[in-house]
């Protein structure tokens, strides 16, 4: 990487501002390198299976390309491909197991609040009618709501970068990768959560501009139409609003890939001194 990207020296950890600056300036810096790999990944994914797969990879790519930046041994687009083509499989492995991880977490999390929310509800189900006991219950939800989301993107946090691992380190595999990640992020919960809320702020603009227009568009196509023609215009929204996330994926992908880039690179620096070993890394 450029010494003027450089976040900071290599064994210096980097705060929460740190780490979105430097992703931010990845981003901008091989933008129209990023935004080509992104374009392909996004029409990849309109194809079931092995578009997936595909599409997997090329988000992995751009990751390993940015992190090939950031340790200031840059790769081509065609050399991080090459890297990654032969896992391309285990990428779509990978992002199915998380997926499935974090939906058990949402599901289970989901039974336990509604158990723990269950027996107030019916020790004070005769004083449930007075403001008191509504009040009481009502925040009784609140509390549980509130340490069932934390719970999450605690686990969420902990399994947010296995395409690194599968993308950059040899002799990994899918469970390897999650447990990489998981290891990795030991004890920086917080911080990887004051960084995805601050990387979400700067990309809620796009999300804005984008839907914006398609909001206000469909009310005036579905006061105007004709009984006859409300069927396609609830077809035209629900085309406009794939459109618009595909959209939103081609500008934002390439923007978290190197946000993840940059923490796992964070990451290891502080647990395994990058700067000294760059542990199974085949460039």
């Amino acid at each position: 990487m450029s010494r003027n990207l450089s976040p900071q020296s290599p064994m210096r950890p980097l705060g929460i501002g740190n780490v979105v600056s430097a992703g931010m300036r990845l981003y901008t810096s091989h933008l129209k390198s990023y935004l080509g790999l992104s374009l392909k990944a996004v029409l990849w994914s309109l194809i079931p299976i092995y578009g997936w797969a595909k599409a997997c990879m090329i988000s992995a790519q751009i990751a390993r390309l940015a992190f090939s930046e950031l340790v200031e041994q840059p790769e081509s687009v065609k050399t991080a491909e090459d890297r990654v083509s032969s896992r391309m499989w285990s990428f779509l492995g990978l992002q199915i197991l998380v997926s499935i991880i974090l939906f058990a977490t949402n599901f289970g999390l989901s039974i336990v609040g509604s158990f723990i929310t269950a027996i107030p509800a019916l020790l004070l189900r005769n004083s449930s009618q007075d403001s008191g006991g509504l009040a009481l219950l009502a925040l009784i939800r609140l509390v549980v709501n509130l340490a069932i989301f934390a719970a999450y993107i605690w686990v969420y946090s902990r399994v947010m970068i296995p395409e690194l691992p599968l993308a950059i380190e040899s002799n990994v595999d899918v469970g390897t990768s999650i447990s990489r990640s998981w290891d990795l992020t030991k004890g920086s919960v917080l911080r990887i959560q004051g960084v995805v809320l601050v990387a979400s702020l700067i990309t809620l603009p796009i999300f804005v501009l984008v839907l914006i227009p398609i909001m206000l568009f469909f009310p005036i196509i579905a006061t105007s139409s004709s009984p006859d023609t409300v069927g396609g215009a609830i077809v035209l929204f629900i085309l406009s609003i794939l459109i618009v996330s595909l959209l939103i994926g081609l500008l934002t992908m390439p923007f978290w890939q190197a946000i993840k880039a940059v923490i796992y690179y964070d990451l290891r620096s502080r647990r395994e001194g990058l700067g000294l070993q760059l542990r199974d890394r085949s460039i």
